[in-house]
C-alpha cells in the first residue's frame, strides 16, 4: 500500500509541478497586463484633463482594463504560437507569415471583445449595436492593436534567447566540472603506482631477512591500499585523515630505509579539521625519501608540518637531504601535485618547492582555510 501511494506520489509530482508554473505564470501575465492598463489609464487621464475632458480615473481606469484583460487573454495564444513557430532560421519565412496571420486575429478578437464592454465601461466610441462599435474601432485602432501581439512574441522570443544562452552555460560548467573531475582522479592514479612499487620492493627485500617484518608490512600496505581505493572519489579530506594516511606510509617506508629514517609529524590539534586534496602529502614525503634520504649513506630526517595563517592553511615538508640539484626537472609526483592544486583552487593556492638555507628541501602548500562541515 506504501508503495503504490509512493508510486501515486511520484507520478503526481510532476503534473503538480506543472500546473504550479502554469498557475505562476499566469499571474505574471495578469500582473504585467494591469500595470500596462494602469500607466496607459493614467496617460488617458492626465491627457483628458490637460484637454479639460470631463474623464474620471475610474472610468479610464476601466476601459484600459477591459483592454488589457482581453489581451491577458490572448498572451498565452500568442506564447504558444511563438513556442511552436519561432524566429529563427531555417523556418523563419514561414513562421513570419503564421504570426503575421495570428497578429491580425488576435487583433481583431480584441476590438470584437472590446467593443463588447465598450457601453458597460463608458467607451467613447460607442455605437448603438456592436456591429457598429466594432466596426468603428476597427477604422480607429486595428493599427494601434496589431504590434501589440509583436510586442508579446519579441519579449517571448528574447527570454528564449536569454534561457538558451544560460542553459549553454550550465551545460559548459558542468562538462567542465566533469572534466576537472576526470584530471583530478588520472593525477591521482599516477601517484599511487610509484607508493605500491617501492612497498612491494620493500617486502620483496625484508622476505629474506625478517618474514614477520613482512608480513607486517604486507599487512600495513593492504590496509593503506583498501584505504587509498575506499575514498577514490573523494577530492578532499580531514587533514587528521591525511596525516593517519601519511604516518601508515611512513611506518612502511621506515621498515625499507630502517634506522637511516626518522621523521616528525609537528600539527596542532587545531588545524585537523581542515580540508585538505586526498593524498597531496604523500608524494612530497616520497620526494623527500627518494631523492633526499635514499642517495645520502647517512641518517636523514623528514618533518610535516602544518599551521594556519589567517585564512590560510600552509603545510610544509621538510627534509636535510643533498638538496635540489641546479636546473632540475620537475618529477611526477611534484607535477601532478600542482596539477590537482591548480584544478581544485586555482589562483587561491600556492606550492613552492625549494632548497632550504639550512641544507635539504622545503615543499611548501598553501591552501584556503576550511574546516569539515
Amino acid at each position: 500500500m506504501a508503495q503504490i501511494a509512493r508510486e501515486g506520489y511520484e507520478a503526481s509530482r510532476p503534473v503538480a509541478e506543472n500546473g504550479a508554473g502554469i498557475g505562476r505564470r499566469s499571474m505574471a501575465i495578469l500582473a504585467a497586463w494591469t500595470l500596462v492598463a494602469m500607466l496607459l489609464a493614467g496617460q488617458a487621464w492626465v491627457a483628458a484633463q490637460v484637454r479639460g475632458e470631463p474623464v474620471s480615473w475610474a472610468r479610464a481606469s476601466a476601459i484600459w482594463l477591459v483592454w488589457a484583460a482581453v489581451w491577458a487573454a490572448l498572451t498565452p495564444v500568442a506564447l504558444r504560437l511563438q513556442a511552436r513557430f519561432p524566429l529563427q532560421r531555417p523556418r523563419l519565412p514561414g513562421a513570419l507569415a503564421v504570426h503575421g496571420v495570428a497578429s491580425a486575429t488576435c487583433a481583431l478578437a480584441n476590438l470584437a471583445l472590446f467593443a463588447l464592454a465598450a457601453p458597460v465601461v463608458g467607451a467613447t466610441q460607442v455605437e448603438p449595436t456592436w456591429l457598429g462599435t466594432f466596426s468603428r474601432l476597427l477604422g480607429t485602432t486595428l493599427l494601434l492593436n496589431l504590434p501589440v501581439y509583436w510586442l508579446i512574441v519579441a519579449v517571448a522570443h528574447v527570454e528564449r534567447l536569454v534561457r538558451t544562452a544560460r542553459e549553454k552555460d550550465r551545460r559548459q560548467l558542468r562538462l567542465e566540472a566533469q572534466l576537472a573531475d576526470a584530471r583530478l582522479q588520472t593525477l591521482r592514479l599516477q601517484l599511487q603506482p610509484h607508493f605500491l612499487f617501492n612497498a612491494l620492493n620493500t617486502i620483496s627485500v625484508l622476505m629474506h631477512e625478517n618474514v614477520d617484518s613482512a608480513d607486517r608490512i604486507l599487512l600495513q600496505l593492504s590496509a593503506l591500499l583498501r584505504r587509498s581505493l575506499d575514498g577514490t572519489e573523494t577530492h578532499e579530506v580531514t587533514l587528521g585523515e591525511e596525516i593517519g594516511f601519511l604516518e601508515s606510509y611512513l611506518e612502511i617506508e621506515q621498515a625499507r630505509f630502517g634506522e637511516r629514517l626518522s621523521y616528525r609529524v609537528l600539527i596542532p590539534d587545531q588545524v585537523l579539521q581542515a580540508r585538505v586534496p586526498n593524498l597531496i602529502l604523500q608524494p612530497l614525503v616520497e620526494n623527500a625519501l627518494r631523492h633526499g634520504l635514499a642517495t645520502r649513506a647517512g641518517p636523514g630526517r623528514v618533518e610535516i608540518r602544518a599551521e594556519r595563517q589567517g585564512d590560510s592553511l600552509l603545510l610544509c615538508v621538510v627534509d636535510d637531504g643533498r638538496g635540489l640539484p641546479p636546473a632540475a626537472t620537475e618529477r611526477v609526483g611534484l607535477a601532478n601535485t600542482r596539477a590537482r592544486l591548480r584544478l581544485l583552487y586555482a589562483d587561491r593556492q600556492r606550492f613552492d618547492v625549494r632548497n632550504s638555507a639550512d641544507g635539504g628541501v622545503i615543499a611548501e602548500i598553501e591552501l584556503p582555510w576550511r574546516t569539515a562541515p
